[in-house]
């Protein structure tokens, strides 16, 4: 059940393989997460991505009530991974 003014953080992954990953949570939640350092879903051993540099960007993005698209990423494999909060 979603509260009418309660933020969400959608994610949605489109793989090379053609998987689709589509993750909706709770913006206080997903904050939780990261100050839990349980939200992971950016590690990776050979990742050029600077992950704590995303989560940060995220969580203020979170602070200053931001909504729309706020990370689009393309990776050289084809993956597309995006964040939207609204």
């Amino acid at each position: 059940m979603r509260v009418s003014d309660e933020r969400l953080l959608r994610i949605r992954i489109l793989s090379h393989s053609g998987d689709k990953i589509h993750i909706k949570l709770p913006i206080e939640f997903v904050k939780k997460m990261i100050k839990n350092n349980t939200f992971d879903f950016f590690y990776g051993v050979n990742d050029i991505l600077d992950s704590n540099k995303l989560l940060d960007v995220l969580v203020n993005a979170f602070d200053y009530n931001l909504n729309g698209e706020v990370a689009h990423i393309e990776r050289k494999n084809g993956d597309i991974i995006k964040m939207i909060i609204d």
